[in-house]
């Protein structure tokens, strides 16, 4: 009698120790599709490391001198964090917040808009932690990072869940993103 449903090879996964020189040569190139100024390195820690298919993601990326990480943002359905490596940058705020609608009160026939929004600068360094909670409140902290003068090395991680929202209040408009069970990223923008 054969048990051939049960599986009784061990499957495969790649080491888990990732050494800083496999990590440095495995840095690529990633512009940012919202923002021409945003350019840094970077590659995914925990992918390599055998976790593409977890909810978890750590980044290492770095940032030449003045280079912006991405568009200013928030998430509505994840966490984001940065631990700062190396370097200085400045750390960009908008406090983007959205309105809490009374259900039971009928919509404005005009809503107030918030066309310009004032970047609060605050200066990072080696060593500092920055956290973002996901979810409506996360407005609160819409972020982008611009290194300064002798550029930046950073981790950037969070949760990485099947399917989420991201918001860019600088330019009015939304990505909408869905990650495939091959850990590629399809993302729809919405103006």
């Amino acid at each position: 009698m054969s048990n051939s449903f049960i599986n009784t090879s061990f499957p495969s996964h790649p080491h888990p120790v990732l050494k800083a020189e496999d990590i440095e040569k495995s840095m690529f190139p990633m512009p940012h599709w919202r923002n021409p100024d945003a350019l840094r390195k970077t590659t995914c820690l925990s992918d390599k490391v055998g976790m593409a298919d977890t909810s978890v993601a750590v980044h290492k990326s770095s940032l030449a001198p003045g280079k912006e990480s991405t568009a200013i943002h928030y998430h509505l359905s994840s966490t984001e964090w940065i631990y700062i490596l190396s370097g200085s940058a400045i750390l960009q705020l908008v406090d983007a917040s959205l309105p809490i609608l009374n259900p039971m009160q009928p919509a404005s026939s005009s809503p107030e808009e918030n066309e310009e929004y004032k970047i609060e600068e605050v200066q990072v360094s080696k060593g500092d932690f920055i956290g973002f909670p996901g979810g409506i409140g996360a407005s609160r902290y819409a972020h982008g990072l611009k290194a300064g003068e002798e550029g930046c090395e950073y981790l950037v991680g969070g949760d990485r869940g099947g399917a989420g929202v991201t918001h860019y209040p600088l330019c009015n408009a939304s990505d909408i993103w869905e990650r495939g069970k091959d850990g590629r990223f399809t993302v729809a923008a919405a103006p």
